[in-house]
């Protein structure tokens, strides 16, 4: 059985609380009106749900900052946690979620709602993360994580550093676990000229993409992603027979006179 409490907050001024349970009779909806204490409600609700059937919370969406308090204190490991836009407001509440919580599986970060330029370098330690705005995440963020799946939107990263975690997965010493990367980045550069920059000094083959790569990535348990189709990619081989692809997708914006990049490297084995 699935238990899928949802807090809802309203343009008219209310707020509302709907819990879904699914199970083999069936799917059944059950808004619980609230108004200013439906918050409180979902709480109270789920930690007697968990009590009752000694199951914890599988999966999280955190649409307000309490939220992550609560968290931390009743449940700090959990499978899957989806941070909303502009819930997290200071470079310290940030700090609090990547200390104190243990995400397991799936970690969705949406924009930090702070003007503060800063960029950490500590890893986020989770299986697959994606983080849009993620110009706060830092190279050594990435080269000292363990995650298999790493999807950065607008991120401040350089080709240079793209190079970088290339050159640092082939050597085989850092990014064991990557199955899967994705950054977006914008450059004044040619998008050709950007990819060759990206393999600079790397000992590349160059293939059409039709020999065994696989096309779908599992993102998490409920999700797997078709890769785009591309003409070209290059191949890089590490010494335990891996191969990682890297491709590219692009938009030109003629005035501001920018490429807007969607770099993708894919970690595969040939099947026997």
């Amino acid at each position: 059985m699935i238990w899928d409490i949802t807090y809802q907050k309203r343009e008219e001024g209310y707020s509302y609380t709907k819990c879904i349970t699914i199970g083999p009779s069936g799917v059944h909806r059950s808004p619980l009106i609230g108004y200013e204490n439906a918050m409180e409600t979902s709480k109270q609700m789920t930690e007697h749900i968990c009590e009752v059937f000694r199951s914890p919370i599988s999966g999280i969406e955190i649409a307000e900052e309490s939220l992550i308090e609560w968290l931390i204190k009743i449940q700090p490991t959990i499978p899957c946690v989806t941070i909303r836009k502009n819930v997290v407001t200071s470079v310290e509440t940030l700090y609090r979620v990547l200390n104190n919580l243990d995400v397991t599986e799936y970690f969705h970060w949406e924009s930090i709602a702070t003007k503060k330029e800063f960029q950490i370098t500590e890893p986020i330690q989770s299986r697959s993360i994606a983080i849009y705005e993620s110009s706060w995440v830092g190279l050594p963020s990435i080269l000292n994580g363990t995650n298999s799946i790493i999807r950065l939107y607008e991120s401040k990263l350089t080709v240079e550093d793209i190079n970088t975690i290339l050159k640092e997965w082939q050597m085989g010493f850092k990014l064991r676990n990557l199955e899967y990367l994705r950054i977006d980045i914008c450059t004044l550069l040619d998008a050709e000229i950007c990819i060759n920059r990206a393999v600079k000094d790397l000992n590349v083959t160059l293939s059409d993409g039709n020999d065994g790569r696989p096309t779908r990535v599992k993102i998490h348990d409920e999700f797997t992603f078709k890769l785009p189709r591309v003409n070209m990619v290059r191949n890089l081989t590490r010494s335990d027979g891996m191969i990682g692809s890297l491709f590219y997708e692009y938009k030109v914006h003629q005035l501001q006179n920018l490429t807007r990049m969607h770099v993708f490297f894919q970690v595969w084995s040939q099947q026997p």
